[in-house]
């Protein structure tokens, strides 16, 4: 399998310049969102990891609230003192975070996944890396961010277990999912494969050596992730190859 990167990205810095540079009204890559809401997501994100990891280290554990409860109050602000709540939520957050990672504790459930201080950090990349897509698009700088074999992986494991979340495959590819077996690669060459198996109705996403099986779908690192997030970037080409059930399976997929 692929390490992970040597050297990360500034995910941070890049989304933040971003951010700067785009109006709270300008609609996102988000469905229905715009840079405000976008930025309320991320807020309202930040202030509940961080308060989840102070009630665990505090004794007190406590279950993930829904977006629809911590997200209202932050959109309800006014854009620049919605941006000043993001920065002071995200500071807090970094934090507690090396307060969880000196205390040695247990994982921190988050939306289902137990999670440690290097989980949450390189989840907080991900959500800037593919929110900064959301406000930009492609870009050079974002689409190299995008590439990164780390957030690949890391995507696969948010997608399998943090089963609320609806862009997991399971929840996007409900009522498609019959007794057939299906296993479909989808393939970013030269990076380890993305192999998405459906078994009587269960389905799992693994990372696996590139092989000489033939590939479901192929498309650039940066495209795939988006993919896997139920995103796609219109300037980006995919090359189907599926047949039969796997060919409809796949067709799901792509209605992102």
């Amino acid at each position: 399998m692929e390490p992970t990167d040597e050297k990360p990205f500034d995910e941070v810095g890049e989304f933040v310049a971003t951010l700067l540079a785009t109006p709270a009204h300008r609609l996102t890559n988000c469905a229905g969102w715009t840079a405000h809401e976008l930025v309320a997501h991320m807020a309202g994100g930040a202030a509940e990891e961080a308060d989840l990891i102070e009630a665990h280290l505090a004794g007190r554990p406590r279950a993930t609230r829904p977006f629809e409860e911590r997200e209202p109050a932050y959109r309800a602000l006014p854009d620049a003192e919605l941006r000043d709540r993001l920065v002071e939520e995200a500071g807090r957050l970094a934090s507690v975070l090396a307060k969880l990672e000196a205390d040695g504790t247990d994982p921190v459930q988050f939306t289902g996944r137990a999670m440690t201080a290097a989980d949450f950090a390189m989840h907080s990349r991900s959500e800037c890396a593919l929110h900064r897509w959301d406000l930009a698009g492609r870009d050079d700088a974002g689409w190299a961010l995008l590439g990164q074999p780390c957030l690949t992986a890391h995507a696969l494991t948010v997608l399998a277990q943090m089963s609320t979340l609806p862009e997991t495959p399971a929840n996007r590819l409900a009522g498609y999912l019959g007794a057939p077996t299906v296993r479909a690669i989808i393939r970013s060459a030269p990076h380890d494969d993305v192999v998405l198996t459906v078994v009587a109705g269960a389905v799992t996403l693994a990372l696996e050596p590139i092989s000489d099986a033939p590939p479901a779908l192929e498309l650039d690192a940066a495209a795939r992730l988006l993919l896997l997030w139920g995103r796609r970037e219109p300037s980006a080409p995919i090359d189907v190859y599926a047949t039969g059930r796997d060919a409809e399976i796949v067709s799901v997929l792509l209605e992102a």
